[in-house]
Protein backbone atom coordinates (compact mmCIF):
# COMPACT_ATOMS: atom_id res chain seq x y z
CA UNK A 1 0.00 0.00 0.00
CA UNK A 2 1.21 3.09 -0.82
CA UNK A 3 2.55 5.93 1.82
CA UNK A 4 2.27 9.57 1.54
CA UNK A 5 6.16 10.16 1.96
CA UNK A 6 7.78 13.00 2.95
CA UNK A 7 11.35 11.35 3.47
CA UNK A 8 14.10 10.29 1.32
CA UNK A 9 13.73 7.13 2.43
CA UNK A 10 11.60 4.34 0.27
CA UNK A 11 8.30 3.25 2.74
CA UNK A 12 5.60 0.59 3.02
CA UNK A 13 2.21 0.23 4.16
CA UNK A 14 0.49 -3.12 4.63
CA UNK A 15 -1.66 -4.43 6.73
CA UNK A 16 -1.45 -7.73 9.38
CA UNK A 17 -3.69 -9.14 12.21
CA UNK A 18 -2.57 -9.32 15.16
CA UNK A 19 -2.92 -12.10 18.23
CA UNK A 20 -6.02 -10.95 19.05
CA UNK A 21 -7.36 -11.43 15.69
CA UNK A 22 -7.52 -7.32 14.94
CA UNK A 23 -6.78 -5.62 11.64
CA UNK A 24 -3.27 -3.42 12.49
CA UNK A 25 -1.17 -0.84 9.93
CA UNK A 26 1.93 -1.55 9.88
CA UNK A 27 4.53 1.33 7.79
CA UNK A 28 8.41 0.16 7.36
CA UNK A 29 10.92 1.89 5.99
CA UNK A 30 14.39 1.28 5.15
CA UNK A 31 17.37 3.82 4.99
CA UNK A 32 20.41 3.47 3.13
CA UNK A 33 24.05 4.95 4.84
CA UNK A 34 27.63 5.61 4.59
CA UNK A 35 30.13 5.63 6.99
CA UNK A 36 31.55 8.82 7.23
CA UNK A 37 34.97 9.31 9.47
CA UNK A 38 34.76 9.33 13.17
CA UNK A 39 31.06 11.16 12.76
CA UNK A 40 27.24 10.16 12.25
CA UNK A 41 26.25 7.57 9.18
CA UNK A 42 25.08 9.74 5.78
CA UNK A 43 22.83 9.17 3.70
CA UNK A 44 23.44 8.02 0.47
CA UNK A 45 22.39 9.52 -2.37
CA UNK A 46 21.12 6.34 -3.83
CA UNK A 47 18.80 4.69 -1.60
CA UNK A 48 18.27 1.29 -1.88
CA UNK A 49 14.93 -0.26 -2.53
CA UNK A 50 12.79 -2.41 0.25
CA UNK A 51 13.43 -5.50 0.49
CA UNK A 52 9.68 -7.74 0.13
CA UNK A 53 11.27 -11.28 0.53
CA UNK A 54 14.08 -12.74 2.40
CA UNK A 55 17.64 -12.95 0.33
CA UNK A 56 19.67 -15.53 0.16
CA UNK A 57 23.30 -16.28 -0.50
CA UNK A 58 22.44 -19.39 -2.97
CA UNK A 59 19.95 -22.18 -1.67
CA UNK A 60 18.41 -21.12 1.66
CA UNK A 61 18.98 -24.90 2.83
CA UNK A 62 22.47 -24.24 1.81
CA UNK A 63 23.83 -20.30 1.94
CA UNK A 64 23.43 -17.52 4.77
CA UNK A 65 20.56 -15.70 5.45
CA UNK A 66 21.73 -11.66 3.64
CA UNK A 67 19.17 -9.59 3.83
CA UNK A 68 15.62 -9.88 6.12
CA UNK A 69 12.44 -8.89 4.53
CA UNK A 70 10.87 -5.77 5.60
CA UNK A 71 7.12 -7.20 5.54
CA UNK A 72 7.81 -7.64 9.14
CA UNK A 73 5.30 -6.49 11.50
CA UNK A 74 7.12 -6.04 14.65
CA UNK A 75 9.88 -6.57 16.79
CA UNK A 76 10.23 -5.74 20.10
CA UNK A 77 13.90 -4.92 19.96
CA UNK A 78 16.62 -3.99 17.68
CA UNK A 79 18.59 -6.42 15.31
CA UNK A 80 22.49 -6.00 14.35
CA UNK A 81 23.61 -7.63 12.20
CA UNK A 82 26.81 -7.93 9.89
CA UNK A 83 28.13 -9.32 6.30
CA UNK A 84 31.59 -9.18 5.40
CA UNK A 85 34.59 -10.68 6.48
CA UNK A 86 37.20 -9.82 9.08
CA UNK A 87 41.10 -8.85 8.29
CA UNK A 88 43.88 -9.55 9.74
CA UNK A 89 44.91 -6.30 12.21
CA UNK A 90 48.13 -6.05 9.84
CA UNK A 91 46.56 -7.62 6.54
CA UNK A 92 49.26 -9.79 6.88
CA UNK A 93 48.00 -13.75 6.56
CA UNK A 94 47.95 -15.38 10.54
CA UNK A 95 46.21 -18.49 12.04
CA UNK A 96 43.89 -16.00 14.19
CA UNK A 97 42.67 -13.21 15.21
CA UNK A 98 39.46 -11.34 17.36
CA UNK A 99 37.70 -8.85 15.70
CA UNK A 100 34.13 -7.30 17.19
CA UNK A 101 30.97 -5.16 16.64
CA UNK A 102 29.27 -2.81 19.17
CA UNK A 103 26.20 -1.01 18.32
CA UNK A 104 25.38 1.02 21.83
CA UNK A 105 24.71 -1.40 24.51
CA UNK A 106 24.86 -4.46 22.34
CA UNK A 107 28.61 -6.36 21.62
CA UNK A 108 30.29 -9.28 20.27
CA UNK A 109 33.71 -10.30 20.07
CA UNK A 110 34.75 -13.33 17.47
CA UNK A 111 38.25 -15.74 16.99
CA UNK A 112 38.50 -16.35 13.35
CA UNK A 113 41.26 -18.53 11.82
CA UNK A 114 42.41 -19.44 8.74
CA UNK A 115 41.26 -23.34 7.61
CA UNK A 116 41.73 -26.21 9.28
CA UNK A 117 40.03 -29.43 9.67
CA UNK A 118 39.00 -32.52 12.29
CA UNK A 119 41.29 -35.83 11.27
CA UNK A 120 40.78 -38.90 12.29
CA UNK A 121 43.31 -40.81 14.57
CA UNK A 122 43.72 -44.33 14.06
CA UNK A 123 45.56 -47.25 16.19
CA UNK A 124 45.82 -50.62 15.10
CA UNK A 125 44.25 -53.68 17.29
CA UNK A 126 45.78 -56.26 18.30
CA UNK A 127 44.82 -58.85 15.37
CA UNK A 128 46.04 -56.03 12.93
CA UNK A 129 49.39 -55.72 15.13
CA UNK A 130 49.97 -59.30 13.12
CA UNK A 131 48.00 -59.16 10.30
CA UNK A 132 48.51 -55.95 8.30
CA UNK A 133 45.08 -56.15 6.73
CA UNK A 134 43.03 -55.97 9.60
CA UNK A 135 41.49 -52.44 9.52
CA UNK A 136 42.55 -50.01 12.60
CA UNK A 137 40.10 -48.55 14.41
CA UNK A 138 39.45 -45.09 15.18
CA UNK A 139 41.34 -43.50 17.90
CA UNK A 140 39.59 -39.90 18.58
CA UNK A 141 39.95 -36.57 16.39
CA UNK A 142 42.44 -33.92 16.33
CA UNK A 143 42.22 -30.55 15.53
CA UNK A 144 44.89 -29.32 12.30
CA UNK A 145 47.02 -26.76 13.03
CA UNK A 146 45.22 -23.37 11.18
CA UNK A 147 46.77 -22.48 7.77
CA UNK A 148 47.53 -18.78 7.52
CA UNK A 149 44.89 -16.15 5.89
CA UNK A 150 44.35 -12.89 5.55
CA UNK A 151 40.71 -12.53 5.92
CA UNK A 152 38.31 -14.43 6.74
CA UNK A 153 34.48 -14.33 5.67
CA UNK A 154 32.23 -13.37 9.02
CA UNK A 155 30.03 -16.51 7.25
CA UNK A 156 27.37 -19.22 9.14
CA UNK A 157 29.06 -21.76 6.94
CA UNK A 158 32.15 -21.39 8.55
CA UNK A 159 30.79 -21.62 12.08
CA UNK A 160 29.55 -24.58 13.90
CA UNK A 161 26.44 -27.06 12.86
CA UNK A 162 26.08 -28.23 9.28
CA UNK A 163 25.05 -32.22 8.67
CA UNK A 164 23.89 -34.42 11.46
CA UNK A 165 26.30 -37.74 12.08
CA UNK A 166 24.31 -40.70 10.02
CA UNK A 167 22.78 -38.21 7.90
CA UNK A 168 23.05 -38.08 4.15
CA UNK A 169 22.01 -34.97 1.78
CA UNK A 170 20.29 -31.63 2.06
CA UNK A 171 17.05 -32.33 4.10
CA UNK A 172 16.51 -29.78 7.34
CA UNK A 173 15.63 -32.47 9.34
CA UNK A 174 19.05 -33.94 8.94
CA UNK A 175 21.15 -31.00 9.68
CA UNK A 176 22.03 -29.19 12.87
CA UNK A 177 19.29 -26.90 14.24
CA UNK A 178 20.86 -24.02 15.75
CA UNK A 179 22.95 -23.56 12.09
CA UNK A 180 21.97 -26.05 9.22
CA UNK A 181 25.00 -25.09 6.77
CA UNK A 182 27.77 -24.81 9.23
CA UNK A 183 31.00 -27.24 9.55
CA UNK A 184 32.56 -29.29 12.62
CA UNK A 185 29.99 -32.23 12.98
CA UNK A 186 31.77 -35.38 12.85
CA UNK A 187 30.30 -38.76 11.91
CA UNK A 188 32.95 -41.38 13.70
CA UNK A 189 30.53 -44.04 11.98
CA UNK A 190 32.23 -43.37 8.99
CA UNK A 191 35.49 -42.51 9.92
CA UNK A 192 36.84 -44.57 6.81
CA UNK A 193 34.97 -42.99 4.58
CA UNK A 194 36.00 -39.76 5.87
CA UNK A 195 38.95 -39.58 7.74
CA UNK A 196 39.09 -35.40 7.76
CA UNK A 197 36.19 -32.76 8.03
CA UNK A 198 36.43 -29.19 8.09
CA UNK A 199 36.27 -27.35 11.47
CA UNK A 200 34.66 -24.38 12.53
CA UNK A 201 36.90 -21.08 11.50
CA UNK A 202 34.72 -18.83 13.66
CA UNK A 203 34.12 -19.28 17.25
CA UNK A 204 33.50 -17.52 20.77
CA UNK A 205 37.07 -16.26 22.20
CA UNK A 206 35.71 -17.54 25.38
CA UNK A 207 34.61 -20.87 24.11
CA UNK A 208 36.64 -22.27 21.82
CA UNK A 209 35.89 -24.92 19.78
CA UNK A 210 38.48 -27.66 21.92
CA UNK A 211 37.09 -31.08 20.45
CA UNK A 212 34.38 -32.30 18.07
CA UNK A 213 32.01 -33.14 21.05
CA UNK A 214 31.62 -29.56 21.30
CA UNK A 215 28.42 -28.03 23.08
CA UNK A 216 28.53 -24.44 22.72
CA UNK A 217 26.43 -22.65 19.57
CA UNK A 218 27.25 -21.37 16.61
CA UNK A 219 28.56 -17.93 16.75
CA UNK A 220 28.64 -15.17 14.16
CA UNK A 221 27.24 -11.53 13.28
CA UNK A 222 25.20 -12.31 10.24
CA UNK A 223 21.22 -12.77 9.80
CA UNK A 224 19.82 -15.74 11.32
CA UNK A 225 17.50 -17.95 9.20
CA UNK A 226 13.63 -18.25 10.48
CA UNK A 227 13.59 -22.45 10.53
CA UNK A 228 16.74 -22.03 13.14
CA UNK A 229 16.33 -23.09 16.31
CA UNK A 230 17.56 -19.62 17.60
CA UNK A 231 14.12 -18.11 16.36
CA UNK A 232 11.77 -21.37 15.25
CA UNK A 233 11.20 -21.56 19.58
CA UNK A 234 8.93 -18.50 19.25
CA UNK A 235 7.10 -19.58 16.32
CA UNK A 236 4.09 -21.09 18.16
CA UNK A 237 2.38 -24.38 18.04
CA UNK A 238 0.95 -25.48 14.57
CA UNK A 239 -1.16 -28.37 14.69
CA UNK A 240 -5.09 -29.29 14.39
CA UNK A 241 -6.26 -27.28 16.86
CA UNK A 242 -4.63 -24.34 15.61
CA UNK A 243 -6.58 -25.33 11.94
CA UNK A 244 -9.38 -25.36 13.31
CA UNK A 245 -9.75 -22.68 16.23
CA UNK A 246 -7.09 -19.93 15.11
CA UNK A 247 -6.24 -20.31 11.42
CA UNK A 248 -5.53 -17.75 9.60
CA UNK A 249 -4.24 -16.15 12.95
CA UNK A 250 -1.11 -16.95 14.43
CA UNK A 251 -1.19 -19.35 17.23
CA UNK A 252 -1.94 -18.15 21.08
CA UNK A 253 1.58 -19.01 21.75
CA UNK A 254 3.97 -17.51 18.96
CA UNK A 255 5.96 -14.62 20.48
CA UNK A 256 7.07 -11.62 18.38
CA UNK A 257 10.97 -12.11 19.40
CA UNK A 258 10.32 -14.81 16.34
CA UNK A 259 10.95 -12.02 13.92
CA UNK A 260 14.33 -10.49 15.39
CA UNK A 261 17.03 -12.35 12.87
CA UNK A 262 20.28 -11.46 15.18
CA UNK A 263 22.31 -13.32 17.24
CA UNK A 264 20.88 -13.45 20.59
CA UNK A 265 23.86 -11.41 21.58
CA UNK A 266 23.47 -8.53 18.92
CA UNK A 267 19.41 -7.65 19.91
CA UNK A 268 19.07 -4.24 21.88
CA UNK A 269 16.03 -4.79 23.95
CA UNK A 270 14.65 -1.91 23.98
CA UNK A 271 14.94 -0.84 20.93
CA UNK A 272 18.36 1.62 19.99
CA UNK A 273 17.21 5.62 20.05
CA UNK A 274 19.11 5.91 17.06
CA UNK A 275 21.99 8.05 17.98
CA UNK A 276 24.37 5.45 19.37
CA UNK A 277 28.09 5.08 19.06
CA UNK A 278 29.09 2.07 17.04
CA UNK A 279 32.44 0.12 16.72
CA UNK A 280 34.06 -2.22 13.83
CA UNK A 281 36.93 -3.81 15.05
CA UNK A 282 38.90 -5.57 12.05
CA UNK A 283 36.08 -5.74 9.82
CA UNK A 284 36.87 -3.11 7.62
CA UNK A 285 39.32 -3.87 5.21
CA UNK A 286 42.90 -1.59 6.16
CA UNK A 287 41.06 0.20 9.43
CA UNK A 288 41.56 -1.98 12.09
CA UNK A 289 38.85 0.35 14.08
CA UNK A 290 36.14 2.36 12.86
CA UNK A 291 34.40 4.29 14.88
CA UNK A 292 31.03 6.24 14.31
CA UNK A 293 27.60 7.21 15.72
CA UNK A 294 24.00 6.40 14.17
CA UNK A 295 22.45 9.30 11.99
CA UNK A 296 19.81 10.53 15.18
CA UNK A 297 16.96 10.15 12.55
CA UNK A 298 13.75 10.07 13.87
CA UNK A 299 10.58 9.34 11.63
CA UNK A 300 7.19 9.66 12.40
CA UNK A 301 3.93 8.32 10.85
CA UNK A 302 0.36 10.60 10.76
CA UNK A 303 -2.90 8.91 9.68
CA UNK A 304 -6.46 10.33 9.96
CA UNK A 305 -9.13 7.54 10.03
CA UNK A 306 -11.96 9.99 10.50
CA UNK A 307 -11.37 10.70 14.15
CA UNK A 308 -8.50 13.52 13.11
CA UNK A 309 -4.76 13.16 12.87
CA UNK A 310 -3.12 10.32 14.96
CA UNK A 311 0.59 9.74 15.37
CA UNK A 312 2.38 6.89 15.36
CA UNK A 313 6.30 7.20 16.47
CA UNK A 314 8.20 4.48 14.41
CA UNK A 315 10.78 2.78 16.25
CA UNK A 316 14.69 1.78 14.90
CA UNK A 317 14.26 -1.82 14.70
CA UNK A 318 17.37 -2.65 12.28
CA UNK A 319 21.07 -1.88 12.10
CA UNK A 320 22.56 -4.18 9.51
CA UNK A 321 26.17 -3.26 8.41
CA UNK A 322 26.81 -4.33 4.30
CA UNK A 323 30.60 -4.53 3.72
CA UNK A 324 30.23 -7.26 1.42
CA UNK A 325 32.55 -6.56 -1.65
CA UNK A 326 31.40 -3.84 -3.84
CA UNK A 327 28.52 -2.64 -1.19
CA UNK A 328 29.95 -0.75 2.05
CA UNK A 329 26.56 0.26 2.82
CA UNK A 330 24.67 0.35 6.41
CA UNK A 331 21.27 -0.21 6.34
CA UNK A 332 18.28 1.29 8.85
CA UNK A 333 14.68 0.23 9.09
CA UNK A 334 12.52 1.38 10.99
CA UNK A 335 8.79 -0.10 11.22
CA UNK A 336 5.52 1.17 13.77
CA UNK A 337 2.04 -0.36 13.85
CA UNK A 338 -1.50 1.14 14.44
CA UNK A 339 -5.56 -0.18 15.10
CA UNK A 340 -6.29 0.25 10.83
CA UNK A 341 -9.64 -2.12 10.85
CA UNK A 342 -11.53 -0.38 7.67
CA UNK A 343 -8.22 0.95 5.62
CA UNK A 344 -9.12 4.82 5.98
CA UNK A 345 -6.72 7.15 5.55
CA UNK A 346 -3.22 7.32 4.36
CA UNK A 347 -0.31 7.18 5.72
CA UNK A 348 1.92 9.59 6.77
CA UNK A 349 5.67 9.67 6.99
CA UNK A 350 7.72 12.60 8.11
CA UNK A 351 11.56 12.54 9.14
CA UNK A 352 11.47 14.73 12.62
CA UNK A 353 15.07 15.18 12.34
CA UNK A 354 17.28 17.41 10.02
CA UNK A 355 19.35 15.07 7.75
CA UNK A 356 22.98 15.52 6.27
CA UNK A 357 23.67 16.08 3.23
CA UNK A 358 23.39 12.73 1.05
CA UNK A 359 26.59 11.32 -0.21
Amino acid sequence: MSVDNRTPFPAIAFRQFNLAGDLLGVVAARGTFLLASGGPLVPAKAQHPLILSDVYDGNPHEGPLTAQSDLVPFKPATDVTFNGASFSPEQAPRTDWTCRLRVGPVEKRLRVTGPRSWRARTRKTLRGIFDRNAEDVLDGWELTEATPVAYVPIDWRLAYGGLLPGKIGPSPDGRYRFNSIGRGIVDSERYRDSAEYPAPQIEDPAMPVGSNNFDGRPEGFGAIAPWWEQRYQYAGTYGDEWLAKRHPLLPGDFDFRYWQCAHPDLIAEPWLNGDEEYELENLVFGYPLVRGTLPKVKLQVTIDQGRGPEIAPMVLDGVHFDFRPGIGRVYLTWRTGFPWPQRIGQPRLDCLSELQEAV
